[in-house]
């Protein structure tokens, strides 16, 4: 891959979500409409039964704006032990908006468990490191939502800019006692 290429790719999930306007709001819609249904699904202990808390969590926060709560379902991924979620909407994200605002008040519900995480907001070095463990380790994930071709790109080689002034990649570890 030339390194002019840029990540997400023409045409995939994360391309459509953050560049394209009328996918934009596509997605919107229906990530409100989703979170209707697994918060109460999630809350009630029935969806990490079926296995969801392998891959989602319940992010429970405090509104920036109107100080209630708000509970959020959101795809995690685990590096080394340590929990990493991905505001694909970036700043723009209400629930990355509302950990900025009150970082003490964020609790995490991982399957039937929950805690209150340390919180490390990736940026530089440390987001573009992301993005390569990324490509590496979730090859599948990374095809449909980047555009990503493990048998013609290279990570070396990758422009991921645009992710890191686009996405937000926020790193949630276990508080030590």
């Amino acid at each position: 891959m030339s390194n002019s290429e840029n990540i997400p790719k023409p045409g995939s999930w994360m391309y459509r979500m953050t560049i394209d306007p009328k996918s934009s709001k596509k997605f919107l819609k229906l990530f409100k409409i989703m979170n209707k249904i697994v918060v109460p699904l999630y809350r009630l202990r029935i969806l990490p039964l079926f296995g969801f808390g392998f891959r989602i969590i319940v992010l429970t926060t405090i509104g920036h704006k109107t100080g209630k709560k708000r509970r959020t379902p959101v795809e995690y991924f685990k590096i080394d032990g340590v929990i990493h979620i991905v505001a694909g909407y970036g700043k723009k994200a209400h629930w990355f908006q509302n950990i900025r605002s009150n970082p003490e008040k964020v609790s995490v519900q991982v399957g039937f468990r929950s805690f209150h995480p340390k919180i490390e907001i990736l940026e530089g070095e440390r987001l573009e490191e992301f993005f390569n463990w990324m490509v590496r380790k979730n090859p599948k994930y990374s095809s449909y939502a980047f555009g990503w071709d493990p048998k013609t790109d290279d990570p070396e080689t990758a422009d991921f800019s645009y992710l890191s002034k686009a996405m937000r990649v926020i790193k949630l570890d276990k508080k030590e006692s």
